[in-house]
């Protein structure tokens, strides 16, 4: 019996394991998720800092434009705070330097005339604090900069940097396995015969897999042989914790997917979704690990891929549910079948998406052309041009 989309999705998400925390090195943290509160270990800036090449003086000590001053040492960043022993005299400063004890105004050195061993001021105002980065302006010690459950970017890696943090608590990406599988279907470099296929469909998924981020990944390859596929299934469930099958899953005398998986006591959630593509797809579970059977044919397996496996994916890497992208039909289209209708569409800024012609769910060369697909509902059979529905892209932004 087959089940609704909605449904499909709502099985894989109460079937999904608790995310599993590991702690990683820092400059492997991009694009993971973190796993606890960062607080500053210290102050914001640290101490005042000073945001001008030029001259720190006591402002108390201003009299006007065309004002001399001595000069009486320098103060450099990464050296300790300079004092500021004569307060009717100034001190060289460098950006980034702890502005010197004694002072409290940095003069640029745009408006200054440097001498030897002294400047002359041409400037008419000096306030008190101008050029200087006040300590703990942006935070105070304590502070929670990051929350749990925030995705690690470059600004995070840098905050995370900041504050000595060379190993991060995040959540581990999933361990994945791709199988490939038919008699028909030979390596990219092997002699092909007329009656042989190129394979393509491991090669596509492992793509979006890296594209959004899991990069995790072992691939193999196993035709149609009952004792084969069993001895496969054995060896990537004990170090996957998803595993991808592609082919095998329909009702044709070599779909022998779903036979193999029940000796090997995976428990068959669902089978058979209302929708088109990728009406034949599997889903089961054996202990923590998940187990998507996915149709061979290579658009119904991107298709499923993106749908079902890479939101898994993400919520088993900690990522908060993210908000579906939405785009709006530039086109009517009627919809003649009773299923929830994934269709590909080449998005344009002026119109919407707009349908793109393929041949079914094997013409993956159409793909090119096409942007992702959107998610008709099987409610309703006739699309209105202007209508909003869920977008799915093929390429992640990187890859546009």
């Amino acid at each position: 019996m087959l089940i609704s989309v909605s449904k499909a999705e709502k099985l894989i998400y109460e079937a999904l394991p608790v995310p599993k925390l590991t702690a990683i090195p820092l400059v492997e943290a991009n694009d993971t998720v973190l796993a606890a509160d960062i607080k500053s270990e210290r102050d914001y800036p640290p101490f005042d800092r000073i945001t001008k090449d030029g001259i720190a003086i006591a402002s108390a000590s201003f009299t006007g434009k065309e004002q001399h001053m001595d000069l009486s040492g320098y103060a450099q960043a990464g050296k300790p705070q300079a004092v500021l022993k004569d307060g009717g005299t100034a001190i060289e400063v460098a950006t980034g330097a702890p502005l010197p004890q004694g002072t409290d105004a940095v003069i640029p050195y745009e408006e200054i005339e440097k001498q030897a061993g002294s400047v002359v001021l041409n400037t008419q105002r000096v306030r008190v604090g101008q050029h200087i980065h006040p300590q703990a302006s942006d935070c105070k010690e304590g502070t929670v900069l990051i929350k749990k459950g925030a995705i690690i970017g470059s600004p995070e890696i840098a905050i995370l940097g900041s504050n000595g943090i060379h190993t991060v608590s995040v959540y581990a990406k999933p361990r994945i396995a791709i199988i490939t599988t038919g008699d028909e279907l030979v390596a990219t470099d092997a002699k092909i015969e007329p009656h042989q296929l190129r394979r393509s469909n491991d090669v596509m998924l492992l793509a979006a897999l890296q594209g959004h981020g899991f990069s995790n990944v072992l691939c193999s390859h196993v035709p149609d042989d009952a004792a084969q596929l069993h001895a496969e299934f054995v060896k990537v469930l004990k170090v996957s914790d998803v595993v991808l099958i592609s082919g095998g899953v329909s009702k044709g005398i070599y779909d022998l997917i779903p036979d193999v998986l029940k000796k090997l006591a995976v428990k068959n959630i669902f089978h058979g979704v209302c929708q088109r593509p990728g009406k034949p797809m599997w889903f089961g579970k054996k202990k923590s690990a998940l187990v998507f059977g996915l149709p061979g044919n290579p658009v119904s397996a991107l298709t499923c891929t993106l749908r079902y496996v890479v939101p898994a994916l993400k919520k088993m890497s900690g990522y908060v549910e993210p908000l579906k992208d939405y785009k709006t039909l530039g086109e009517a289209v009627d919809v003649n079948v009773p299923f929830t209708v994934f269709l590909p569409v080449k998005t344009k800024l002026d119109n919407g998406a707009v349908s793109v012609p393929n041949n079914g769910s094997g013409d993956f060369t159409s793909l090119v052309d096409s942007s992702g697909f959107i998610e008709l509902p099987s409610e309703t059979h006739h699309f209105y041009a202007g209508e909003r529905y869920p977008f799915f892209p093929w390429r992640t932004p990187c890859q546009l």
